[in-house]
């Protein structure tokens, strides 16, 4: 049931992505309140302040740092008009109880002047900064998916790699068990012809009866421990067994992750203008 009730909310969630839009809002700082444009993206904190700062680095615009505040000065909010701002941009986790939740907020200031209530836009510049988080959208989500599906490849590749290694240890296992059946075997076999040999020597020769039954001693103490280590070789056999099924139903689990995470990147790509 866990595993169809899954489909729905990850088709929800991707949906809810897509059609995430910037909304006009507020934010507090040093106890001034601040117009801001502000969009919800479903990306740690971290994955999406590099997002913001890949994009706009990627069009030549230097990082600064004011604060709680990623600055890039001198943004053309509209291509259509010459007037420039300084971005400020608030890039947060929405609640703790949210963690994978990311709000950024946006907000135009007066280009070189100090952040202060005096020097935010105005109203006009707000809605233009709607529409330039808007224009901003897919490369934040798709430099996050994309971060997101790299991190889950080492995830399955670190998985695989384990399945690897316990299928080695499972041959090398399997081999010493085998070796060691062979030499119990063996073991039997001289066990049974000492025996032959004792049953042939004369009860008056007392020197030859106690070498031979010495070594008898040997043969049987070497029964004992061919016989321990094959009793302990097929017990970490079947400890290794039950986790190589382990470490494949994870890696099964991963991959699908690892394959959802990139079909959401394609349905990003072919929603996307």
């Amino acid at each position: 049931m866990r595993k169809y009730l899954l489909i729905p909310i990850i088709s929800y969630l991707f949906l809810s992505t897509l059609s995430a839009q910037s909304y006009k809002s507020s934010l507090v700082f040093q106890k001034n309140t601040y117009p801001v444009a502000a969009i919800q993206v479903p990306y740690e904190e971290g994955v999406v302040s590099d997002a913001v700062k890949e994009y706009m680095t990627g069009r030549g615009f230097k990082e600064a740092r004011y604060k709680d505040f990623m600055v890039f000065r001198s943004v053309p909010l509209d291509n259509g008009n010459a007037l420039l701002s300084d971005a400020y941009f608030n890039i947060v986790r929405k609640s703790r109880s949210e963690k994978d939740m990311t709000v950024i907020s946006l907000l135009p200031v007066k280009q070189e002047a100090t952040l202060s209530p005096a020097t935010a836009e105005d109203s006009a510049s707000i809605r233009l900064a709607v529409i330039y988080l808007d224009s901003m959208r897919y490369n934040i989500l798709s430099y996050s998916l994309k971060q997101q599906i790299l991190a889950q490849q080492k995830t399955v590749d670190k998985t695989k790699a384990k399945i690897v290694s316990l299928k080695n240890d499972s041959g090398d296992i399997a081999k010493k068990i085998r070796n060691y059946e062979t030499e119990l075997q063996e073991n039997k076999t001289n066990q049974d012809k000492l025996t032959r040999e004792i049953n042939a020597i004369a009860s008056g020769d007392q020197a030859s009866l106690s070498k031979a039954h010495h070594k008898m001693d040997r043969l049987l103490d070497n029964q004992t421990d061919y016989e321990k280590k094959i009793r302990n070789y097929k017990a970490e056999l079947e400890d290794n067994s039950k986790q190589r099924e382990f470490q494949q139903n994870l890696f099964d689990n991963e991959n699908q992750a690892l394959n959802g995470l990139k079909q959401r990147l394609q349905n990003l790509r072919i929603s996307t203008p």
